[in-house]
């Protein structure tokens, strides 16, 4: 295996999830992003201080995660390389929402699952502050969840980021099931 010391962009963990954050009606495509507990359940979005969506976020109490497929990864592309300061990105891509109805973002149509979320502790990490938020109302498309209450693989091409605007996403005939001892 090889080695290197220079650390500058690592992009040895992709891919990963895209999530659409919304705050007020600015959306922001994420892949850093990751539950923290169950109990309460919380989940957490990494955003830069020089993002619009991080001076939203100061100012809100909540915010919005979305979930979209692959066949939406042009959305993502397009609407990570414009700064909500400057454009409704909303109308300008003609992405369709609505409201959310607890906190102040949108949810997006075309998102097979989103979450509502309360903010509820903000730390600093580098060159990324941590937003946590505790989710309080789940949003999910009819038809995506297994009898367990798992995204059944199938009904859902889950859009991953591999970095530098490449996006891949799942193979449901790749699916394996590994039992614990």
């Amino acid at each position: 295996m090889k080695k290197t010391d220079e650390i500058d962009k690592y992009y040895y963990f992709f891919p990963q999830t895209v999530a659409f954050i919304g705050v007020g009606t600015n959306i922001m495509p994420a892949a850093w992003h990751t539950p923290i507990s169950a109990q309460p359940p919380l989940y957490g979005i990494l955003i830069a201080p020089k993002r619009y969506t991080f001076d939203l976020l100061q100012k809100e109490s909540g915010f919005t995660v979305n979930f979209l497929e692959h066949n939406k990864a042009p959305a993502s592309a397009q609407t990570g390389s414009i700064s909500g300061r400057d454009i409704d990105k909303l109308e300008k891509f003609n992405i369709e929402y609505s409201k959310a109805e607890k906190v102040n973002g949108p949810i997006l149509a075309s998102s097979y699952a989103a979450y509502e979320c309360e903010k509820h502790t903000v730390a600093e990490y580098g060159d990324h502050h941590l937003f946590i938020g505790q989710i309080i109302l789940i949003h999910y498309r009819e038809g995506i969840l297994t009898i367990d209450k798992l995204v059944n693989e199938k009904n859902v091409a889950p859009m991953l980021y591999f970095g530098k605007d490449r996006y891949i996403t799942t193979d449901p005939n790749s699916l394996a099931i590994h039992k614990r001892k």
